[in-house]
């Protein structure tokens, strides 16, 4: 398998793997040179020799159509007959696919050099590949091939610092290759802003000062600047209007500052209008008297970047992380076995040094991690708490089934997660019991939820015995979270087309690797569908993801929840064992629900609570597990 074309919401396309594995009868007809997959390649010391450069390389919006010309020229080693230099235009997110039977459409292919060879060859493959062969002639060093790439070629629609012409080089003809050191890059940048992005903490403590992040969104959520004019702030509380602030914009700024002190005990939202119907509204924000024991921290900790098959940098989707979707806890997780780049050397280093560049202890919490992408078992990230770890792929026979990898783990203070269990991209294959630091389950992502087999905004592909109740039935102690798996860049935020997404919701002490990942731990975490909605939820007198016992004698075991949605509340449901034992409806954005299980079963079973609210958002608690003596 090469890699995916649509990042992890599709398995690759069959043709690709078809290239791949049977080169016999096709590969006689045109004499197309041997092409080894990208991550099953073995280079050689040779291949990957040469330079290039693009034009333009001037930034341009997303989504905008350019002509491209990159120009290659041939390394030392020079390229034998037999051998080949193949162009990899970005094969995700909007890119005009390559083409050479029409010369008048979009992505038409030109192929030129700096010297002649009526015997070269041009071949545009899936995945827009464009390969460039001589059977009879070598390349010399200082030779050039130009590629032609027109005709109005639309652009990444998403915004993108490190967009790549990636040049692969077979030099001594083996079918291996290696990318050039330095491929040409391409900035790519937002369009004009549709939204404003408003965040701000959860929940604080009353006469707390209260700083709000805006972040100007264009119509795909790229992060763009700010039109000049004035920008009017309302800071409501309770339904009213309490505080009103204009502020002003000055050209070319990403963000604008705002504080406010006037923080009594309420519930609050906050508004901006600006020029040219610019709007944003925040998430929820509860305001309470006393010191809380236990924070509420938000986080999506399941996202990609180019590196596999995203967008973006890994710095730069950390940055998206705090400073637009005002998260407080992220994790990049590129596919260690999928992709045009190898995670493994400096790449590694790289997605490892950006996290721990990141981190802020009491600020903003990052984890190193990476995607295990098993197509038989189930995909799973892999974290890592303290900032450094090996990278393992489902590839690699040492590691290709789960209890291998956790077998490899074992040395080192990691956690696996299961996503997108119930179907979609591929469904967990619960017969394998989970590991013993497989505490978490993801329960709703861009690809749907995994709640239970036709659950609303149910995952596509789904298959009957693979969902989050299916894990729990069997007795798996999982606690349960949301996050994105978000391949545009914007971890935090649902991407545009997407049903649903995912957030995590963390009560932890503080805001440190070790405390959240405590939390974890404890299965202190609950699920969203993407807004920050405000879930607690105790049963038997412990908070969710609790091991509980109690006694018979003891009668009803009660059940408290409290909820603030970013949206009113529509219903609230209570899940014993699978099913639904209680249903309340909602009123407002608050909801303060009690109930007491009069009639408990003896045995352990499992209780958690689902909040749904009127524009179809949801949360999920981690279950308790109460044992009846």
């Amino acid at each position: 398998m090469l890699f995916f074309l649509a990042g992890c919401s599709e398995r690759p396309e069959p043709g690709i793997s078809a290239l791949q594995s049977q080169h016999g009868a096709h590969r006689l007809a045109d004499r197309m040179p041997k092409v080894v997959p990208y991550l099953d390649c073995v280079p050689s010391r040779v291949d990957g020799q040469g330079s290039a450069v693009a034009e333009p390389l001037c930034p341009m919006p997303a989504g905008s159509r350019r002509d491209f010309k990159i120009t290659f020229t041939v390394g030392e080693a020079g390229v034998v007959p037999g051998g080949f230099v193949m162009l990899q235009v970005s094969p995700w997110w909007g890119w005009t696919a390559p083409q050479r039977h029409s010369p008048k459409r979009p992505g038409f292919v030109e192929v030129s050099t700096s010297f002649a060879d009526p015997s070269l060859k041009v071949h545009v493959l899936p995945a827009n590949r464009i390969l460039v062969t001589s059977e009879k002639r070598a390349f010399a060093p200082e030779e050039k091939i130009i590629f032609g790439y027109g005709n109005g070629v639309r652009v990444d629609k998403f915004a993108e610092a490190e967009e790549l012409f990636q040049i692969f080089v077979d030099a001594d003809g083996d079918g291996h290759s290696a990318c050039i050191v330095a491929p040409p890059t391409l900035r790519i940048e937002a369009g004009s802003p549709a939204e404003v992005a408003v965040s701000v903490p959860p929940i604080i403590r009353s006469g707390d000062e209260v700083t709000v992040r805006f972040a100007p969104l264009d119509g795909l959520g790229n992060w763009g600047t700010f039109p000049e004019g004035k920008y009017q702030v309302r800071v409501n509380r309770d339904g009213h209007c309490v505080e009103e602030v204009v502020l002003e914009a000055r050209g070319g700024e990403k963000a604008i500052p705002f504080q406010f002190a006037n923080t009594d005990e309420g519930v609050y939202f906050i508004t901006v209008d600006g020029p040219s119907g610019l709007r944003g509204k925040s998430n929820v924000m509860l305001s309470q008297a006393g010191e809380p024991g236990l924070r509420l921290y938000f986080g999506d900790i399941h996202g990609h970047s180019r590196i596999s098959d995203g967008t973006g940098t890994p710095e730069d989707f950390y940055r998206y992380a705090k400073m637009v979707s005002g998260l407080d806890i992220a994790a990049l997780t590129d596919h260690a076995d999928h992709g045009t780049i190898r995670v493994e050397g400096k790449v590694w280093e790289r997605i490892t040094k950006a996290a721990n560049e990141a981190y802020r202890p009491g600020e903003f919490v990052t984890f190193v991690g990476f995607e295990w992408t098993n197509w038989e078992y189930g995909h799973r990230n892999v974290y890592y708490r303290d900032g450094n770890g090996p990278v393992f792929s489902s590839l690699d026979e040492r590691s290709r089934t789960p209890g291998k990898l956790w077998k490899l783990l074992e040395p080192y203070e990691a956690m696996t997660i299961a996503h997108h269990v119930g179907g979609g991209p591929v469904a967990t294959n619960w017969e394998m019991v989970p590991g013993p630091r497989e505490w978490l389950v993801e329960i709703c992502s861009i690809h749907g939820s995994s709640e239970y087999y036709g659950a609303e905004a149910c995952i596509y592909r789904p298959v009957k015995g693979a969902f989050v109740r299916d894990a729990l039935r069997r007795g798996y102690r999982l606690g349960i979270i949301g996050s994105g798996d978000t391949h545009d860049g914007h971890p935090g935020r649902r991407t545009v087309g997407a049903v649903v997404s995912g957030l995590l919701g963390v009560y932890s002490p503080e805001l440190t690797r070790e405390a959240v990942w405590e939390a974890f731990r404890r299965r202190h975490v609950y699920a969203t569908s993407g807004p920050k909605i405000v879930l607690n939820f105790r049963v038997a007198d412990a908070p969710m993801g609790s091991e509980v016992k109690w006694a018979g004698t003891k009668g009803p075991i009660p059940v408290a929840l409290r909820a603030l949605g970013c949206e009113d509340i529509k219903a609230i449901e209570i899940i014993r064992d699978g099913e639904t034992v209680c249903r309340a409806k909602g009123e407002s954005v608050f909801a303060l629900f009690s109930w007491k299980d009069a009639e408990p079963l003896t045995g352990t079973h499992w209780y958690y609570a689902r909040v749904v609210q009127k524009d179809g958002n949801m949360a999920w608690s981690s279950p308790v597990w109460v044992t009846v003596e």
